[in-house]
């Protein structure tokens, strides 16, 4: 990939589950938000049992909208968006207790699980979650980094150096939401090619619990 093809914002501040720093720009703030001064954590599941399907299962479209344990079919690393694809199963997001301040910046900190299922036919690197983030809106990305050392509930991940179709690893994230925000969704939201069949910057692919916040503010295409 060219030197001149673009990151995801809040994907570099993630640091990648196989130890490698990204860069993370600084995320502006969602729009469209529920305000809160009350986010108290709730809980979610943290990992999910993935069976892949029989076959190449098609690629999740930009604007697929799914609901929380859901997996979406997705680049295994987005930065060779047109290369090998891996599922993404978010089972939830939820707010979160003992990020330090110098983290959270000021926002409200949010975890965010997701197990990550290889579909590599022979054995290859692991599927990085760069471009995964939380969002108030289904639309715009959270800040987003791997989580710090010591969070019990948030441990971070360490998946295998390769793996291989139907293995799995569970990773944690850690989102801040703005002031007065509230994070209810995860997105997947890459921008890392200019091919607009993989343009999920514009309409990203998002996870939220039934019923109407489960529609993202984009138009949206179902997997196909």
């Amino acid at each position: 990939m060219s030197s001149s093809s673009r990151v995801p914002g809040a994907a570099r501040r993630v640091c990648l589950p196989i130890g490698v720093l990204v860069a993370l720009a600084t995320v502006a703030a969602c729009t469209g938000s529920t305000p809160t001064d009350d986010v108290t954590p709730t809980s979610v599941p943290t990992s999910a049992t993935v069976t892949v399907p029989a076959g190449q299962p098609a690629r999740s479209s930009p604007g697929t909208a799914l609901t929380f344990g859901q997996s979406a079919v997705l680049p295994a690393n987005a930065f060779a968006a047109n290369g090998s694809p891996a599922m993404f199963t978010v089972t939830g997001i939820t707010p979160a207790e003992g990020v330090p301040e110098d983290t959270a910046q000021g926002g409200t900190p949010y975890f965010l699980y997701v197990t990550v299922t290889s579909l590599a036919s022979r054995p290859a690197p692991a599927p990085r979650v760069v471009g995964l983030s939380g969002s108030a809106d289904g639309r715009t990305p959270a800040l987003t980094m791997s989580p710090t050392p010591g969070l019990t509930a948030c441990p971070e991940a360490t998946p295998p150096e390769r793996m291989r179709r139907g293995q799995s690893y569970t990773a944690c994230l850690v989102s801040v939401a703005d002031q007065g925000q509230r994070l209810q969704q995860v997105i997947y939201w890459a921008d890392t090619t200019d091919d607009p069949a993989l343009d999920y910057k514009s309409t990203p692919v998002a996870w939220s619990l039934p019923g109407p916040a489960s529609t993202p503010a984009a138009p949206n295409t179902p997997a196909g």
